[in-house]
């Protein structure tokens, strides 16, 4: 059967849903379509900031939403391998979610609302000339738009030749709280080049994974092994997910179509230096849909994204910087028992975006100053 719709929306993740419920919520005419059938697992460490909260309650428009959050950490811990370095309190605290169940929320928020989805659409084809997305069954759904929101290594990106190498990999593992535990935010460097590893509070569990800039020459699941080892925890009786995700690198969507958005992942927002990725998916998929409205809904998104872009943009010289050898010994010295920076910079830079990348200066100057 073919359909006609004013939006087609590639992916159900964050940003789609970001995306999808604010048109549902304005009566658009939209459809989404994913590859996979929820709920469905996504490899990510879930912690959820400030900014990213107040994005949810937008989306639930006044519906209870705390009890996707499995736990909370009111503390930041930054470790060289296993040797702690500063335990920083933080101003609020931190929410972490099961991707599993928050992704799956974000779906039944946006059928509650009569929005259309097509699950287990794993071999769709684009048609950009006549403007439909033809199914695996042959069926055609023409759209006036398409927003791809299907993350790092979206269908979009066959257009411009996408790179992989432009991008980072991550692998994680839940473990047993029985197993190894924790009640704080933790990050620990010196494990992996150009990267870190994290232990996240996840109630029953703990999520532990490790990321960088993607390198085919390092053996990722390695790195994670030997660290659950000298954590004492035996390595092989997890199960370990990897995913790409984008590391710096803004998907320049002008090469694009007119009628092509590109959010979240897909479009190459995720912070390069936390590697927050929920906050962009979300505010990108809900900046597409508010665009839409618009007589140039393209220009109009690119113009809204600009802010978002920059923190990305910013974000890689930083992490250029941050992550060479020469600096991270130097910081790992510097930042032992510096609880109040840590702090003020997950405070200030992490939980909500009180200052830019290119502005990190004065976001240090402050912290001398308060």
């Amino acid at each position: 059967m073919d359909q006609h719709f004013d939006t087609v929306i590639i992916g159900a993740g964050p940003a789609g849903m970001g995306c999808g419920i604010t048109l549902q919520k304005d009566h658009h005419n939209v459809c989404v379509i994913d590859k996979a059938v929820f709920p469905r697992n996504k490899t990510c460490a879930g912690l959820v900031t400030g900014k990213t909260y107040r994005l949810i309650k937008e989306l639930f428009d006044g519906e209870e939403f705390d009890s996707l959050f499995c736990c909370t950490a009111d503390t930041v811990k930054l470790y060289r391998k296993t040797e702690l370095l500063a335990s920083a309190p933080i101003k609020n605290s931190a929410r972490l979610v099961n991707r599993i169940e928050f992704d799956n929320a974000l779906v039944e928020r946006y059928k509650a609302l009569g929005g259309i989805i097509l699950e287990g659409e794993r071999n769709i084809v684009i048609d950009y000339e006549n403007h439909c997305v033809i199914l695996s069954n042959g069926d055609h759904i023409g759209f006036q738009n398409i927003i791809f929101a299907d993350g790092a290594l979206s269908l979009s990106h066959h257009l411009l030749k996408f790179d992989k190498m432009e991008m980072a990999f991550g692998i994680e593992a839940y473990v047993p709280s029985e197993q190894f535990n924790t009640d704080s935010v933790d990050l620990y460097f010196d494990c992996i080049d150009d990267g870190y590893l994290w232990v996240f509070p996840h109630g029953e569990t703990v999520c532990i994974g490790v990321a960088n800039m993607y390198n085919k020459e390092i053996d990722y699941k390695k790195i994670l092994t030997d660290f659950l080892e000298d954590i004492g925890v035996d390595p092989n009786k997890q199960h370990y997910t990897g995913a790409f995700l984008p590391y710096g690198y803004v998907i320049p969507q002008e090469k694009l179509p007119k009628n092509v958005i590109l959010v979240g992942d897909a479009g190459g927002f995720t912070d390069p230096i936390s590697g927050e990725g929920l906050f962009m998916a979300l505010k990108t998929g809900m900046l597409a849909a508010e665009a839409l409205a618009d007589t140039d809904p393209k220009a109009a998104y690119l113009n809204s994204v600009k802010p978002i872009a920059s923190i990305v943009k910013e974000g890689k010289k930083v992490q250029k910087i941050f992550f060479s050898s020469a600096v991270q010994k130097v910081f790992l010295k510097k930042v032992i028992g510096k609880n109040g920076l840590v702090g003020f910079f997950y405070d200030n830079m992490v939980d909500e975006y009180n200052y830019d990348y290119k502005n990190i200066r004065k976001m240090y100057g402050d912290y001398k100053q308060k």
